[in-house]
């Protein structure tokens, strides 16, 4: 009984993430069709209004023209006015500014702002955390530390639009393969989801066997 109670989760855990991911994309085109299906004559370009995915592919079209406007003079100056507007509205600003620090946050990654993901020792000996490579350290504090550093972001659980700077020697720090955005997910589940590990036993240097002593 114990195994087949074993089978039955272990089917679920299989089926979840695909049911999940199908009900999401379903959701997602019916609410498109329900916000952008009113304003396309459908019947017009002999379109049958029963297809699904209309509104989903006209929103498609309406944000790419939004961005390429965003990009435009009228799209900074209408942007900068709008974010200083809603920046200043009692109780709006707060969810308005959270909102735009998570997106900015992700647009900064897909950016590659962030270059790599180390582990450093931190807080105390034998503790690490994860943190993003910026760049390389320059200025009075490399002039100073006279030493090769690099500047690490150290993102907060669960929310890693906040954190702060480290200045860290490169001696420090243990490059990983895992990328930016499994490092993100990482971080926001606060560790449930775990980027699978490489075959890195192999690049590892094999330590010598000491020889017996006769």
């Amino acid at each position: 009984m114990k195994k087949i109670q074993n089978y039955f989760f272990s089917g679920i855990l299989i089926v979840a993430p695909l049911g999940l991911s199908v009900y999401v994309a379903w959701v997602v085109v019916g609410l498109a069709d329900k916000i952008f299906r009113p304003f396309i004559p459908l019947s017009q370009l002999g379109i049958p209004a029963e297809i699904p995915g209309v509104g989903l592919i006209v929103a498609f079209v309406f944000f790419t023209i939004l961005g390429a406007v965003a990009g435009s003079f009228f799209g900074r100056f209408y942007h900068k006015v709008v974010d200083g507007i809603l920046s200043k509205i009692p109780g709006l600003n707060s969810i308005y500014n959270t909102v735009k620090q998570i997106i900015d946050t992700f647009a900064t990654t897909q950016s590659n702002a962030f270059k790599e993901v180390v582990l450093i020792e931190y807080p105390q000996k034998d503790m690490y955390a994860i943190g993003f490579l910026t760049s390389e350290t320059k200025g009075e504090i490399a002039v100073r530390k006279n030493k090769k550093m690099i500047n690490v972001f150290m993102p907060s659980t669960p929310n890693p639009t906040t954190g702060f700077l480290m200045f860290v020697p490169l001696t420090k720090c243990t490059k990983l393969s895992m990328s930016v955005d499994q490092a993100i997910k990482y971080i926001i589940s606060a560790g449930l989801v775990t980027p699978s590990a490489p075959n890195i036993k192999k690049a590892l240097p094999k330590k010598k066997k000491k020889l017996a002593k006769k």
